[in-house]
């Protein structure tokens, strides 16, 4: 059961302004975190050394490029940041086309919601299709504007993974162009190995499992997809964010 009375919870389903306004959160937050990356103050360098080492062949780069791959601190925190960075702005997105983030109740759908499960065993919808958040609240019959709990969600949010591999959800975050056909390769090579203890040391990118260009195309489709596109969709929607940032503070009040 998912409270709408918390925005921890699912205050973003409440109505229009509050779904925009923590779509806009969870961008600005998107944003905040992918540049607190240590290996992004070091990324020109490293493309230098890198094109110098491994294309133009001259070995005597390597070490120079080994230094300073070694000067970030904690390279896994970093990938954790890339990867929730992106999860943050799949899922604004996800809210901004009036789409669940949250995660349904398997057991309460099965036994109650067959609309959203499918096939002998009875699996959930959700899996690899977006839910409309209307049809969540027109299946327990609540007015769009109730506040009173959805059952058939939990607080638990879509995983990054389930955003990456179904093409039905990244069809609602992409645009089909190059950019993006690239993009999703390389976030499932990172969540993948978000958790390996060799992620982005030498040994690693050497082995061509991740080349320095990828870390450049993210930090490029973050300043204009993200930064950008979040910029001006701040200036297009301020009012609406600011009065969803009120309906939220008022629930503490109520």
């Amino acid at each position: 059961m998912l409270s709408l009375r918390e925005i921890e919870e699912g205050a973003c389903y409440i109505s229009d302004e509050t779904r925009i306004f923590v779509a806009w959160e969870m961008l600005y937050y998107a944003s905040k975190i992918f540049w607190t990356c240590d290996t992004l103050k070091i990324l020109d360098r490293a493309k230098s050394l890198y094109n110098y080492a491994f294309v133009a062949g001259e070995n005597n780069k390597f070490g120079e490029l080994v230094e300073l791959l070694q000067q970030v601190e904690n390279p896994i925190i970093d990938t954790v940041r890339i990867v929730i960075c992106f999860e943050n702005y799949f899922k604004a997105l996800l809210l901004l086309n009036k789409y669940a983030i949250h995660q349904m109740n398997l057991d309460i759908c099965r036994n109650e919601f067959s609309q959203f499960v499918f096939g002998q065993n009875k699996q959930l919808l959700q899996r690899s299709t977006p839910i409309l958040i209307s049809d969540i609240k027109q299946a327990e019959n609540n007015d769009p504007w109730s506040m009173e709990p959805l059952r058939i969600l939990n607080n638990q949010t879509i995983s990054i993974s389930t955003l990456l591999k179904n093409q039905k959800y990244r069809a609602v975050y992409s645009k089909g162009n190059k950019s993006d056909k690239k993009l999703f390769p390389i976030l499932k090579s990172l969540n993948s190995t978000r958790n390996s203890l060799h992620f982005l040391n030498v040994d690693y990118i050497a082995g061509g499992k991740l080349q320095i260009n990828d870390l450049v195309f993210l930090r490029d489709y973050v300043s204009t997809h993200i930064d950008t596109w979040g910029g001006n969709f701040y200036r297009d929607n301020k009012d609406l964010i600011g009065i969803g940032k009120t309906q939220i503070e008022h629930l503490d009040l109520d």
